[in-house]
């Protein structure tokens, strides 16, 4: 019964040839060749937790089979026969639209590729013999902390030719395709699916410059074992994968977990996709890929912000600011020359740095630029070599030291002076108040964070605040960088209101503002706020406030971070009332995935007040 099912399909010209094809079918379906692990890979299936198959990659595009998406059989067998039909044109044959399919069914069928149609893939070659990829490098770039879409970071892949400068390699890459910069409306898109992702392949330059210099990111690269027959295969995937659009996730089916396949396409036994829990950020792509063996330890590549601030780092105020002036052109020979012979190399260096800055900036044109960067580069050149220290920037702590993203916490508190135990849990990210090691501070982004709270002696337990998204980022200013710092959280929240109750009610919080460096190496900050409460516990069931906050975090030791916080707000609109907080909180960092948490808050609504104290272990997973 199995030939005449075979046949059902378009039948290529002549017998020879349609007989070659149902014998290919027959022995694909006698290895069980859709069951095999490379077949899922390349076509990105999964077993779902429900049961059954699926592709993660849900354009129709990318299936040959009508339900190809959900039937492996089918869509090996469509390939199969595809392989028969003429192209029609230079580049529409299987071969140059699914490279990495059809060399591994040529392989394992042994099939004689001279049965098959002629056929010429002229872009797809040219393409990829620019590539000329013989190694793979897994780059992480740490998050841009203005932008809600890369706060936690990025993992791309830089495929590595003969060439020793890895700035003219080029990098497979797979994102979101998104203009929004509000970072609740890029939250709630991208928990729900509301972005489509895309593969693309680029020179490794282009992102370099966006993301090393533009947006001031640091880079980490990690070397992947995989022999240049490996990385062939990787391209030939990434190549049939280009343009074909996907469902973008943000807390599993992201950058970092469609990347993945990419490795896996290489090898297939690593089953790294398998590793992967209910989320997957891209420090946990790290994890996963050195955990495997397949990725090596790495090189770290310093922002363009990185080396400014760290040649900063030499100079006082006053030779900070020639640097400001001499990337300007405003600083005078006196104001140079008051300088020692090492803090002008290092005024000189961070000009020309920030120079760079201003031109991707477009503050200058070409033209200026040049005429600017050559005058630096010849008054830098009088000067000498530098001391080696002025170059030597030091490692900060690794993406893969960092805490896992998914948070429970367990304690005790006394509110009111009524003791509670209380449960916390937290689906994905980081607070303000973990431990930064391999995060980029000043940033928090929670997703989910519920709070539950049993008073004792025999309560029940009770609701005390669920917050669906949670964004801040406090960004430094300093005189070279003037980012603007902002809030963005909504969810439920117990509040004290003006008669002195406690409620549960519904808010919308959002602000802006500065921050910069303290004294102590911390980060300080102050902010203008808009808080909506929905709830029945509020006069007309609404309000409106405008308020500020202020606060300084600051890294004690490596182990403790202390948050000292303010806010006061003044509700006008509907339930009226005068609400200000002050808060301190501590963490201290047990272990990599353990910490403590000590907080303290008193709250005055109106002529009320209520003070509180908790302790929370916290562990993440």
């Amino acid at each position: 019964m199995l030939l005449p099912l075979l046949f059902l399909s378009a039948i290529p010209a002549g017998a020879a040839e349609a007989s070659y094809l149902a014998e290919l079918q027959q022995r694909a379906l006698k290895q069980s060749l859709a069951k095999e692990r490379t077949w899922e890979v390349l076509l990105h299936y999964t077993h779902p937790w429900k049961g059954g198959i699926k592709s993660r990659i849900d354009d129709p595009a990318f299936f040959l089979a009508k339900d190809g998406r959900s039937e492996p059989r089918e869509e090996l067998l469509a390939t199969l026969e595809q392989m028969f039909q003429a192209p029609v044109q230079d580049g529409s044959y299987l071969a140059c639209r699914f490279p990495a399919r059809f060399a591994w069914l040529a392989s394992r069928l042994d099939i004689d590729t001279s049965r098959l149609p002629e056929y010429r893939c002229s872009e797809r070659d040219k393409a990829l013999a620019a590539v000329e990829g013989r190694s793979a490098v897994l780059v992480f770039p740490v998050g841009h902390i203005n932008s809600p879409a890369s706060m936690f970071g990025h993992t791309l892949i830089r495929i590595d030719g003969s060439s020793k400068s890895n700035l003219i390699s080029y990098a497979g890459n797979y994102a979101a395709v998104t203009t929004d910069t509000n970072g609740f409306v890029y939250a709630w898109k991208g928990i729900f699916g509301g972005y489509k992702g895309l593969y693309s392949l680029m020179p490794y330059y282009v992102k370099v410059k966006e993301y090393n210099d533009l947006e001031r990111r640091d880079m980490w690269e990690y070397p992947l074992k995989l022999s240049p027959d490996e990385v062939k295969t990787m391209l030939n995937h990434l190549w049939e994968l280009q343009n074909i659009k996907s469902s973008y996730f943000f807390l599993d089916e992201n950058c970092s977990y469609n990347l993945l396949f990419l490795i896996e396409a290489a090898r297939p036994s690593l089953r790294l996709t398998e590793r992967t829990g209910l989320f997957v950020l891209p420090t946990q792509t790290i994890d996963i890929a050195l955990n495997s063996g397949i990725a090596e330890a790495p090189h770290y590549r310093p922002s363009q912000g990185t080396r400014i601030r760290h040649l900063g780092s030499f100079l006082d105020d006053t030779g900070r600011q020639t640097a400001w002036r001499l990337a300007h052109a405003a600083a005078s020979a006196d104001e140079v020359n008051s300088l020692d012979r090492r803090q002008q190399i290092a005024a000189h260096d961070a000009a020309i740095e920030f120079l760079q800055v201003r031109l991707a900036r477009r503050e200058l044109s070409q033209e200026e630029f040049n005429k600017k960067y050559l005058k630096l580069l010849a008054q830098r050149s009088a000067l000498g070599a530098a001391p080696e220290e002025l170059y030597r920037i030091p490692e900060p702590a690794r993406p893969e030291s960092g805490h896992q993203s998914t948070r429970v916490s367990a304690g005790a508190g006394i509110r009111r002076g009524e003791p509670y135990a209380a449960l916390g849990f937290q689906t994905a990210l980081h607070t303000l108040l973990d431990p930064d090691q391999g995060f980029i501070r000043g940033a928090q982004i929670k997703f989910l964070e519920t709070a539950l709270v049993y008073r004792l002696p025999d309560d029940g337990v009770r609701l005390r605040s669920l917050h669906l998204v949670d964004i801040l980022s406090l960004s430094e200013r300093d005189l070279f960088f003037k980012p603007l710092s902002w809030k963005v959280n909504t969810g439920w929240d117990t509040e004290l209101l003006r008669d002195g109750t406690d409620h549960l009610i519904y808010r919308l919080n959002t602000g802006g503002g500065v921050a910069g460096g303290s004294p102590f190496g911390g980060i300080w900050y102050g902010l203008g706020e808009v808080d909506v409460n929905l709830g029945s516990g509020l006069r007309g069931d609404a309000a409106l406030g405008l308020g500020v906050s202020a606060g300084a975090l600051e890294q004690l030791t490596p182990w403790w971070k202390l948050h000292l916080s303010a806010s006061a707000f003044s509700f006008q609109l509907g339930d009226e009332r005068t609400r200000i907080k002050v808060s301190v909180d501590q963490n201290l960092r047990l272990a990599q995935n353990d910490s403590l948490s000590l907080l303290y808050s008193r709250q005055f609504a109106n002529r009320h007040q209520v003070e509180e104290v908790s302790l929370l272990w916290n562990h993440y997973f």
